[in-house]
């Protein structure tokens, strides 16, 4: 029986193998690398985020109100008939304030 030939692909195979890992290893771990530093970022704020909510809960823990923003929110209802929004200015909510001063304009003309 003849002697098997060899073959000269088996050598060239196997570095082209062992290189396919080693860039197939190194884009792994550069993906990885890139996922950590985004939710390590998210964390960070979410960590911001809790931190401003303890605060707040502990100022309404001792009684003093949260800070917000803007001018603070009436309980009084809009003293035209029918309406139920909240009141904004002179008894009214937003939207018959606006009417009347449309109107009050509109007067003075």
């Amino acid at each position: 029986m003849p002697r098997p030939r060899k073959s000269r692909l088996g050598p060239s195979l196997v570095t082209f193998a062992e290189e396919l890992m080693r860039l197939v290893g190194v884009e792994v771990a550069r993906r990885v690398a890139e996922a950590t530093g985004a939710i390590g970022d998210e964390l960070k704020a979410l960590r911001g985020e809790v931190r401003r909510l303890r605060a707040t809960e502990r100022k309404a823990a001792r009684g003093k109100p949260a800070r917000g923003r803007g001018r603070p929110r009436s309980t009084k209802l809009c003293s035209a008939r029918g309406c139920n929004e909240p009141h904004v200015a002179r008894g009214l909510c937003k939207n018959h304030y606006q009417r009347l001063r449309y109107a009050e304009r509109n007067r003075r003309r």
